[in-house]
């Protein structure tokens, strides 16, 4: 059944009015009931809903036709929101509008576009399409190939944090301020490093967005240079021989380790690598007869394959873990014991380690790479070499020109510089045991 639509007045519409016109109300009915005060505003009754309607013709005429352009309406509200004298002075501010030329439902319904736009493009929202583009950019700082999971998983935790702390999950990316960045910034004065990571994060949050014409400009540009987050100091840790030898005892009898998470603890200690190569190292680059690691450039941070010799200690570690495993062609060599995924837990496991060492022992897996380069250093290794066997790229003893032009390996030197390594932690090694 169509609807019905009928119309009444004008008459002088009053609460009266409204209570017996919405105890006649039917299905498939309208009633349209225009007002004698103010001429195009009328009252539409439906079947379970009222509202306040004003009619309207816009100011000139149409330069396509040269007619009038036809009418058109606007909702105000309804006699909840709007009382009879309220919805005449509001449909005469309205007339006031389109008499001086201006279109009140064009405005409205721009605005309301406006809104429905802010709303889909609010902070929260755009984090999800952003994690969606983020695995497809490449790596940072010029490094070839994609970004991998470890990556974007730690890049979205910072601007999901800083979403937190502004408290900005609702508001529309245009909505943010330098001077909130710049709040959050001075929140974070006793964590340099994070503060580093989350305006980084961030910054590169708002220049996908400023690709994606949703701003014109970074916010984080604004923020003054002085006020921005600076690096920390880096860190000079190192240990000795005689020190590692003692982080590796005391890996080997700390409670509550799984086997993997030992051995992965102890490669790390004799191959100089970054931590998140050995988390996803696979067997399927390594050749365990040749003893060589070869890593493609999609596991390396600056993104260049790279090789490892693996010494003897190393060795005996991966023929162990290979022969457990079922002697796989692929696979992670080091897998999380429960999800299968790369470990990522290297804070739990520092701590239990800590608890069989001294107080004031000081460590990070990232400190065996400064201990292996000190060590060999003070025996005569050339610090080019050095840098080869770390992959560094942008070294000072790789820069410049010679970085250009110079890309021997070295490998025999390479493979002697690791021995030497696993021969000083193994006489280490032996020392503490025998102590």
């Amino acid at each position: 059944m169509s609807l019905q639509i009928f119309r009444r007045g004008p008459e002088r519409i009053t609460r009266g009015t409204i209570g017996a016109a919405w105890k006649q109300r039917a299905s498939n009915q309208r009633t349209v009931i225009s007002d004698a005060e103010c001429r195009g505003l009328a009252l539409v009754v439906n079947a379970t809903s009222m509202s306040w309607r004003f009619d309207y013709k816009p100011r000139g005429l149409n330069p396509l036709t040269g007619k009038r352009w036809p009418s058109r309406s606007i909702t105000i509200g309804n006699p909840e929101t709007h009382s009879p004298d309220q919805a005449r002075s509001e449909a005469g501010r309205l007339k006031g509008q389109a008499k001086a030329g201006k279109d009140p439902a064009l405005r409205k319904k721009a605005e309301l576009e406006l809104e429905a736009q802010k709303r889909s493009q609010t902070m929260a929202r755009l984090v999800e399409e952003y994690a969606i583009a983020l695995p497809q950019r490449q790596k940072f700082r010029g490094g070839r190939g994609k970004l991998s999971p470890r990556a974007v998983a730690e890049e979205l935790a910072h601007v999901h944090a800083v979403i937190r702390e502004l408290d900005a999950g609702d508001k529309p990316v245009t909505a943010i301020l330098p001077k909130e960045i710049t709040r959050m910034i001075a929140s974070l004065s006793d964590k340099p490093a994070t503060a580093k990571h989350r305006y980084g994060a961030l910054s590169r949050f708002f220049d996908w967005a400023m690709g994606e014409e949703l701003i014109a400009s970074n916010p984080c540009e604004g923020v003054p240079k002085a006020k921005r987050p600076r690096p920390p100091n880096p860190r000079r840790n190192f240990h000795t021989p005689q020190q590692l030898a003692q982080l590796w005892s005391a890996i080997e009898h700390t409670e509550g380790l799984q086997q993997v998470h030992r051995d992965l603890l102890q490669f790390l200690i004799v191959v100089p690598c970054r931590r998140s190569e050995a988390t996803g190292m696979d067997w399927r680059d390594v050749d365990l007869e040749s003893a060589v690691w070869s890593q493609p450039g999609t596991q390396t941070k600056n993104g260049d394959p790279h090789r490892f010799h693996i010494p003897p200690l190393a060795l005996e570690i991966l023929h162990r873990r290979h022969q457990n495993a079922g002697r796989p062609d692929d696979g992670l060599v080091f897998p999380a014991p429960r999800s299968q995924r790369p470990i990522d837990t290297f804070g739990k496991l520092k701590a239990a380690v800590g608890s069989n060492l001294p107080s004031h022992f000081d460590w990070r897996v990232h400190d065996h790479r400064r201990s292996f380069v000190t060590a060999l250093g003070e025996l005569g290794v050339d610090e080019a070499l050095l840098d080869s066997i770390l992959n560094h790229r942008q070294a000072a003893t790789r820069g410049g020109v010679l970085g250009v032009y110079q890309y021997a390996q070295r490998w025999p030197e390479q493979r002697a510089a690791m021995k030497d390594w696993d021969q000083l932690i193994s006489n280490a090694i032996r020392g503490h045991v025998n102590k």
